[in-house]
């Protein structure tokens, strides 16, 4: 395993998904998560940030209050980009830390676009 595919794994990006949020080639994404390449400092650094935002998002409801958190599943990456999240794939990583640092019910609604609860969670 690399840096890179560690990384990438933890934030829930599929190496396509990783290629578009990183705006390179797959055979640049997958050179780098196979060690044939070094992946540049920038690259580690841009996916730290993102696992630093679904931390964030995570720690942002565990303290509120509230019977129950309700996050909204993007059917697509382009539901998840009007989350805040690259992909899908992210946006799910983010759920998981949440419902894994939240001892309140967790409701995953599948309507992205009814609700804004999981958008608040990633601008912080």
């Amino acid at each position: 395993m690399t840096p890179f595919s560690i990384l990438t794994r933890l934030a829930g990006l599929s190496l396509r998904e990783a290629a578009e949020f990183h705006k390179v080639r797959l055979d640049t994404a997958k050179s780098w998560s196979s060690g044939r390449n070094e992946c540049p400092a920038r690259v580690l650094d841009e996916l730290r940030g993102l696992i630093d935002r679904q931390e964030n998002s995570a720690a942002f409801w565990t303290p509120r209050k509230g019977s129950a958190i309700f996050l909204d599943e993007p059917g697509n990456d382009a539901e998840a980009q009007s989350l805040g999240w690259p992909c899908v794939g992210a946006w799910g990583a983010m759920a998981g830390r949440v419902l894994a640092k939240s001892h309140r019910a967790v409701i995953v609604r599948r309507d992205a676009a009814q609700a804004s609860d999981a958008k608040l969670g990633t601008h912080l």
